[in-house]
């Protein structure tokens, strides 16, 4: 059967009763610099601290960051394993926040759904309002998303070959080089320093 594709004006019956299942066998969740700079001030918490006791790099020749998981179970460390609630659900990451949506084109705002969470007591919902809830993080991040996933794709290849002290400079740019009240701008700057010193090379 052939997926039936959604974009933001259609209607889903999606629900959350605050079950375990998506926070579960975790420490795959990827951040952008901008996560990186909400949730640090979310949990008030410096930027280095932030990275150094909650994240871990996804591979030795990436810059690409996630989350950590805690437990067997391998829990996202953001689930408080009481309640089954995050803990920094108004600034987690456009991963988080789309399940259990997969985006299929992001510039197009197109989507499957996963069926993950078959609720029969789900309600219907348009897939924008599921996206953005109260706090807008879809629409808000949609831009800066596409342009750190455009900047992942461009230096790939180019970051294999570099020398490990550039790699870590280009991570240390692009994650933790900011002021306290850094924005959505001051990513995208960085990220121009970024590409200032890749092509350098």
């Amino acid at each position: 059967m052939e997926e039936k594709f959604l974009d933001l004006k259609s209607i889903v019956k999606l629900d959350c009763t605050l079950c375990d299942k998506c926070c579960k066998n975790r420490g795959d969740i990827k951040l952008t610099p901008i996560n990186v700079i909400e949730i640090s001030k979310f949990l008030k918490i410096s930027i280095k601290e932030f990275l150094e006791k909650y994240t871990h790099k996804v591979s030795e020749k990436s810059i690409e960051i996630a989350l950590n998981a805690k437990g067997d179970e391998h829990f996202c460390i953001f689930n408080d394993n009481t309640n089954f609630k995050c803990k920094i659900q108004k600034v987690k990451p456009v991963q988080c926040v789309v399940f259990p949506l997969v985006p299929i084109d992001i510039n197009r705002d197109l989507f499957i759904n996963t069926n993950q969470c078959p609720l029969k007591t789900a309600k219907e919902i348009s897939v924008s309002k599921w996206l953005n809830g109260n706090n807008n993080i879809y629409k808000n991040h949609k831009e800066l998303y596409l342009k750190w996933i455009e900047f992942l794709e461009e230096i790939e290849e180019k970051l294999y070959f570099m020398d490990e002290p550039i790699r870590e400079k280009i991570y240390e740019i692009v994650f933790m080089n900011y002021k306290k009240n850094a924005k959505q701008k001051d990513v995208l700057n960085n990220l121009k320093e970024a590409r200032t010193i890749i092509y350098k090379k």
